[in-house]
C-alpha cells in the first residue's frame, strides 16, 4: 500500500514539473503584451507634458484634449490632430453707473481718426455687462500636424469674440459694416519647417505682444487687464520663427497688416518681430515689437472709405513691451508685462503716446486652489488709445470732454478652484479700478472708480 501511494505522489511530483516546465516555456510570451503597448506608454505623457507644464501657469490644461495619431498617406509620418476649447459664463456686478451697459464701440486703432474717437470705451472693454448672467467666449480649436507642419484653425463665438475680433466685420462701400463668418475666425493659419528649428507661418495668428491671451482660462485671472484691452488682438500676415541654443534663445520677425485686421486698410504694411529667452526653465523673457504706417487716407476711392483729411504720409505707429515670467517654487509664479506706444497720424501730427505696466503673483497653497493677484496701469492720457473721461458728472450731453485722455490703475484678486483635472473652473474674483478721471459708467452716473465683482464657471475640453 504504502509503495502504491509513493508511486502515486511520484507521478504527481512528475506532473507538476510537466506543468511548471510548460508554463517556463510559455513565460516569455507575457511580456509580448507590455512590448506592442510600450511605444504607446511615452506618448501618453507626451501629449499631456504641455498641459502639466501649463498648470504652474494656469489653473486649467491646454487645449487638444482630444488627441489622434494618424499614419499620413504620402511619407507614413505621424501626425497628431486634436480638438479642443472651451466655454465660460459668468455674473457680474459693477459699482459704477449704469450697471447694465455693454461697451458698444472698441478702440479699433487702425487711423488717426479712430483711434480716441467719439465712441466711449467706459474704462473697460470686456467683462462690462452687470446684473445678469453673461457668457465670455466659446472655442473650438481644430490642429493637425507635426514636427514638420502644421494646420491650425481657432475658432470664437459669443460676446468677447466679437470685441477681439471687430475688425473683421465686412462692410458695402459705404462703410457700413455687418457681422460675417469673419468674425468667428481667432486664428487660422499654415506652418512648416523650412529648414532644422526654422519655421514659417502664413495667415492670421494671435498677437506675440502682452502677457494675457483672449483663452480666460489660461490667464491666472478672469477678467482681462488694461494693456490686453488697449493691446492688438492678432495680425493676419506671415512670420518667420528661429529657435537657437536648444531653445533657449528664439527670434521671430515677421510682416503683417498691421494690428486686428484680417484685410488691410492701406498699403503699408506693419513690421513685427520679438526675441525670447528661457535661461532655465523657470524663467522665460520676451522683448516684443510691432511697428508700421496704420493710418489711411482721404481719398474716398479707397476701401475703407473715410473722409477724414489725413494722409498716410509720415503716419506711423510703434509699440514695444517686456514680458517677464518666472516659477520662483512649484507653489508660487510671478509675472510682469511693460508696454510703451507711439502713434503719429501724418507729418503734420505731433505723435501720441501710451504705456502701463502690470504686475501678477499666483500662489497655490494646495492641489485644486490657485489665489492669484494683479496689479494693471494705463496711461492713456494723449487718448493714443482711445480711453477718455470726463471732468464733471454731468453726463454725456453737457459734461466737459477732456480730450487729453485718462489714466486707469486696477487691482484684482482671483481665486480658482479646478476640478475634475482642470476641466472645470470656478472663479470668485473682484477687481477694483481707479481713474484721474470719470471713465466709468454712461450719463450723470459716471464715477472715478468702479468695483466689480463676478464668479464665472469655464468648462474646457
Amino acid at each position: 500500500m504504502k509503495l502504491k501511494i509513493s508511486a502515486i505522489l511520484a507521478t504527481l511530483a512528475i506532473f507538476n514539473l510537466s506543468l511548471s516546465a510548460q508554463a517556463k516555456k510559455k513565460a516569455p510570451a507575457k511580456p509580448a503584451a507590455p512590448a506592442v503597448a510600450a511605444p504607446a506608454a511615452p506618448a501618453a505623457p507626451a501629449v499631456t507634458a504641455a498641459p502639466a507644464a501649463a498648470a504652474e501657469e494656469a489653473p486649467a490644461p491646454m487645449e487638444g484634449f482630444f488627441v489622434k495619431k494618424v499614419k499620413g498617406p504620402a511619407d507614413g509620418k505621424e501626425i497628431t490632430l486634436k480638438l479642443g476649447g472651451y466655454v465660460d459664463a459668468y455674473y457680474a456686478h459693477h459699482t459704477r453707473g449704469q450697471n447694465d451697459f455693454r461697451a458698444t464701440n472698441h478702440p479699433n486703432g487702425f487711423d488717426g481718426a479712430d483711434i480716441g474717437a467719439g465712441g466711449a470705451t467706459n474704462g473697460r472693454i470686456f467683462e462690462t455687462p452687470g446684473n445678469q448672467f453673461s457668457l465670455g467666449l466659446i472655442q473650438t480649436k481644430f490642429e493637425a500636424g507635426n514636427e514638420d507642419f502644421q494646420v491650425v484653425a481657432d475658432l470664437i463665438h459669443g460676446p468677447n469674440a466679437e470685441l477681439t475680433n471687430f475688425n473683421n466685420l465686412r462692410g458695402n462701400t459705404t462703410g457700413s459694416a455687418s457681422s460675417t463668418t469673419s468674425t468667428a475666425i481667432k486664428q487660422a493659419y499654415v506652418a512648416a519647417t523650412l529648414v532644422k528649428d526654422l519655421k514659417l507661418t502664413v495667415g492670421q495668428f494671435g498677437t506675440h505682444i502682452g502677457y494675457e491671451v483672449v483663452e480666460s482660462y489660461q490667464n491666472a485671472n478672469y477678467m482681462l487687464g488694461y494693456l490686453f484691452g488697449f493691446g492688438p488682438f492678432y495680425h493676419t500676415g506671415a512670420k518667420l520663427d528661429y529657435s537657437l541654443l536648444d531653445g533657449k534663445v528664439g527670434v521671430m520677425a515677421g510682416v503683417v497688416n498691421g494690428w486686428d485686421l484680417q484685410a488691410d486698410n492701406n498699403k503699408d504694411k506693419t513690421v513685427i518681430g520679438q526675441i525670447s529667452l528661457k535661461p532655465t526653465s523657470a524663467l522665460s523673457i520676451f522683448l516684443n515689437y510691432a511697428g508700421g504706417n496704420e493710418t489711411r487716407t482721404s481719398d474716398s476711392t479707397t476701401f475703407p472709405s473715410t473722409t477724414v483729411g489725413y494722409t498716410n504720409v509720415g503716419g506711423m505707429r510703434h509699440v514695444g513691451d517686456l514680458v517677464v515670467q518666472y516659477q520662483v517654487t512649484k507653489m508660487i509664479k510671478v509675472g510682469a508685462n511693460f508696454v510703451y506706444g507711439q502713434n503719429k497720424i501724418n507729418t503734420d501730427t505731433a505723435a501720441q503716446t501710451w504705456g502701463g505696466a502690470a504686475g501678477y503673483l499666483s500662489v497655490t497653497p494646495v492641489d485644486g486652489f490657485t489665489l492669484s493677484y494683479r496689479f494693471d496701469y494705463l496711461d492713456d492720457r494723449q487718448r493714443s488709445r482711445g480711453l477718455f473721461g470726463y471732468t464733471s458728472n454731468t453726463g454725456l450731453g453737457s459734461g466737459a470732454v477732456n480730450t487729453s485722455g485718462a489714466k486707469v490703475m486696477g487691482h484684482t484678486l482671483t481665486g480658482t478652484f479646478s476640478m475634475y483635472g482642470g476641466h472645470f473652473l470656478i472663479r470668485p474674483e473682484v477687481k477694483y479700478d481707479e481713474a484721474n478721471l470719470e471713465v466709468f459708467g454712461l450719463a450723470g452716473e459716471k464715477k472715478k472708480d468702479n468695483i466689480t465683482a463676478l464668479i464665472a464657471f469655464t468648462g474646457v475640453y
